[in-house]
């Protein structure tokens, strides 16, 4: 006879705390989903899933801290076999599609209901399916399946953000652990995929596309 099956555990991250509060009551009347930690930021989201090894993640797009991008990356190598869910109260296709290639198995708009969030929740963790679960409109489904919007690599997402910080290419070299001249290579390729004319030119449409975390390059 075999034992009752294993619930789904939750890592819930979200810098507005009523919002992750109200979220956690939420899904704590499902049957079989139990939020095991609560984070504020995307560091908080690597550290809690690499200590609790959760079956997913909900991470939030807008919050203090690194980019989501670089947080999805290091939370899937912290946990390899923990789905990200990603939360956002904004459509944005081109930041959907490089979270989707990177391995979210979903990107939700907060308007949603819960039960629409629980059904994604239990999608990305069906492996025998890997569904992927988008919340986007019409208009905004022709842009995630377009292939001309910028597509950074995690390499350059950190460049890029270490440029909003004002670093230098040599601090930036440094900090990376690779050459100046991979820095500046980095940057070309930056500029010629958002098409923008300037180091500071550039952390101001990667922000306003999401890309990076919100505050950097504002004005």
């Amino acid at each position: 006879m075999t034992g009752p099956e294993r619930g789904l555990r939750v890592v819930l991250v979200d810098d507005h705390r009523l919002f992750r509060e109200s979220l956690g009551a939420l899904l704590a009347v499902h049957q079989g989903i139990e939020v095991v930690a609560e984070g504020a930021n995307g560091e908080e989201a690597v550290r809690l899933a690499r200590l609790h090894q959760p079956d997913v993640v909900l991470l939030d797009v807008e919050m203090p801290g690194q980019s989501v991008l670089t947080s999805l990356v290091e939370i899937r190598s912290a946990s390899p076999s923990t789905r990200i869910v990603v939360l956002t109260m904004h459509e944005n296709t081109p930041l959907a599609r490089q979270l989707l290639l990177r391995g979210a198995s979903a990107y939700l708009i907060k308007t949603i209901g819960h039960h629409e969030l629980v059904a994604a929740i239990r999608a990305a963790t069906d492996r025998e399916q890997d569904l992927i679960t988008l919340s986007v409109s019409r208009g905004g489904l022709a842009g995630l399946t377009s292939q001309g919007g910028p597509m950074l690599s995690e390499r350059e997402v950190e460049v890029l953000a270490l440029v909003g910080k004002a670093r230098s290419n040599a601090a930036i070299a440094a900090e990376l652990r690779i050459s100046e001249g991979t820095v500046k290579r980095h940057l070309s390729n930056i500029n010629a995929k958002l098409g923008s004319t300037s180091r500071l030119d550039a952390v101001r449409r990667a922000t306003r596309a999401r890309l990076l975390a919100p505050g950097l390059g504002d004005d």
